[in-house]
């Protein structure tokens, strides 16, 4: 037994923390709780003072009914994803009355976004624009940097070199901030492609969603996609397939598990030039993914439903 024992405190130690395993980590918070509790009740037994002994049982009970709770929470949950994934899989969960009239609330809400009347650059670079916080960024750097160079003394050599640093510092990011303001993918994207102009006038009568940082527009030649690095314009006859994807999330707090949430994606899966096959994912909400799935088969496949559907599992990460 105590050899087993061992064995299992072994591999306890071992265990990356980034790669939660709810088992090993509840073994490790209970053999900690005991050690303290042994640790306590030694205090008491050579002090004879009643506090340790109460504060030993005060500070043990809740932390084991906290990690007991924590791994049956995750086992619970387990069970419960395995549904949510079968059904997932199976297209079910898209046949459910309430589904669909969640989904179709949604969309009456939610429409297809509206491109810019100015065209394809002047919308991406917009886009780029609304989460972009560098110059804000840049900005405070510049002022911490002036502040140093105005401020210090000119004798302090070591302070004004740090103050240099400050300056070239926030200059740098000062350059970065503004190109990635006036859409340096933007600019990149158009001289990887010779057909702008084709792919201009399939984005502009597009159909287009957005998440956060991330994009897709379905046009009648070109599917455009972005993300906050990257602009990728796929054509049409070189896609193979359109899925869904679902992926869970599970949740760490001091290595308990805390919850799980599912992310939902749109994986566009194509024929590079180098006729290699790739694919891309799309962070969407669940109905913006459906509403894109809809939106490609209506136009691509009018004479029934194209319903490709993959799943990825995330089980080990933190949050």
């Amino acid at each position: 037994m105590l050899e087993k024992l061992k064995k299992i405190i072994n591999e306890c130690l071992k265990v990356n923390s980034s790669v939660p395993d709810p088992k090993k980590n509840l073994v490790l918070v209970i053999i900690t709780a005991v050690c303290f509790f042994a640790a306590l009740v030694g205090i008491w037994l050579f002090t004879g003072d009643i506090k340790f002994l109460a504060a030993a049982i005060i500070s043990m009970i809740p932390l084991i009914i906290y990690a007991v709770y924590s791994f049956n929470k995750e086992k619970r949950q387990n069970k419960s994803s395995e549904k949510d994934k079968q059904d997932f899989l199976s297209g079910a969960k898209y046949r459910q009355t309430e589904w669909k009239k969640a989904y179709l609330t949604y969309k009456e809400k939610h429409p297809f976004e509206t491109i810019s009347k100015k065209g394809m650059v002047h919308d991406l670079k917009k886009r780029y624009r609304k989460d972009n916080l560098w110059i804000i960024r840049s900005g405070i750097f510049l002022i911490i940097g002036s502040v140093f160079i105005l401020f210090i003394p000119m004798s302090e050599i070591k302070d004004k070199a740090i103050a240099v640093f400050g300056i070239i510092l926030g200059g740098i990011i000062t350059a970065v901030g503004y190109t990635n303001f006036r859409g340096g993918a933007v600019q990149k994207f158009l001289k990887q492609h010779t057909e702008i102009s084709e792919i201009e006038k399939s984005y502009v009568k597009g159909k287009m969603l957005s998440f956060g940082s991330n994009g897709i527009n379905i046009g009648s030649g070109y599917t455009v996609i972005y993300n906050h690095k990257y602009i990728y314009a796929i054509d049409n006859n070189m896609v193979q397939d359109l899925t869904r994807k679902m992926v869970r999330v599970k949740q760490y707090e001091d290595n308990l598990y805390s919850g799980q949430e599912y992310r939902y994606f749109v994986r566009l899966i194509y024929t590079a030039p180098d006729g290699i096959t790739k694919a891309i994912d799309v962070r969407l909400d669940e109905f913006q993914c459906e509403m894109i799935i809809a939106e490609w088969g209506r136009r691509f496949y009018p004479e029934g439903k194209y319903d490709s559907i993959t799943s990825e599992m995330i089980e080990n990460s933190t949050k």
